[in-house]
């Protein structure tokens, strides 16, 4: 991949845009985009927003990476929660990012069917547990598929996701790394990512 992007892509990503706002309403923006350049922020920022919901009585869902599982976790042990005791209840739910995206994919393809089956079925059940409360999920898959440069799969899979908000109220968080995007096609793909999104937050963002 190239070593240089557009200033105009750059600064959309880092500092925002008139209409990419820097603050978050969960009950209208629904389906969030997050970009991040450090594993860190990343797992301090989503690790705040499940920790905000567990508290609530809600539940948290969280489809990562091994790596940003083991730091967002480690940060809301610090916090104080019993995530074992939260798993048993069914208020928090920790998948793999790369064999959750496995199973759900079809040809290489995320199938519909497969897709309302493996991850509808987490959803429901996590709204149940919470006793219809609010739920939060956090999602790595379409960023996967976007470092193996699959747009197009990318951009349907982020349409499922859309299928499935419709049907269940619930917030879905999803995190990309700006290294993953550092070309100009690549400054493309952001673009179709981001337009699947009701709200998108520059890098580095607090939330």
């Amino acid at each position: 991949m190239s070593d240089t992007i557009t200033a105009a892509g750059l600064r959309i990503l880092e500092r925002g845009h008139a209409n990419l706002l820097s603050s978050v309403n969960s009950e209208i923006d629904r389906h969030i985009a997050c970009f991040y350049r450090d594993a860190a922020f990343l797992a301090d920022t989503i690790s705040n927003v499940a920790g905000r919901t567990l508290t609530k009585d809600g539940a948290a869902v969280l489809i990562a990476t091994t790596s940003h599982l083991r730091l967002i976790e480690e940060r809301l042990i610090l916090r104080g929660f019993d995530l074992e005791h939260l798993r048993t209840i069914g208020r928090y739910v920790a998948l793999d990012a790369k064999d959750t995206l496995a199973r759900l994919t079809f040809g290489g393809w995320p199938d519909e069917d497969r897709f309302r089956v493996v991850i509808g079925n987490v959803i429901r059940q996590a709204i149940h547990n919470s006793g219809n409360r609010y739920v939060i999920a956090f999602g790595e898959m379409v960023a996967l598929l976007c470092a193996d440069d699959r747009t197009d799969a990318a951009v349907h899979l982020e349409q499922l996701w859309n299928s499935l908000l419709a049907q269940y109220h619930f917030s879905l968080y999803c995190a990309y790394s700006l290294h993953d995007f550092i070309s100009e096609s690549e400054l493309n793909a952001v673009f179709q990512i981001c337009a699947e999104h009701s709200l998108t937050i520059p890098a580095e963002t607090r939330l």
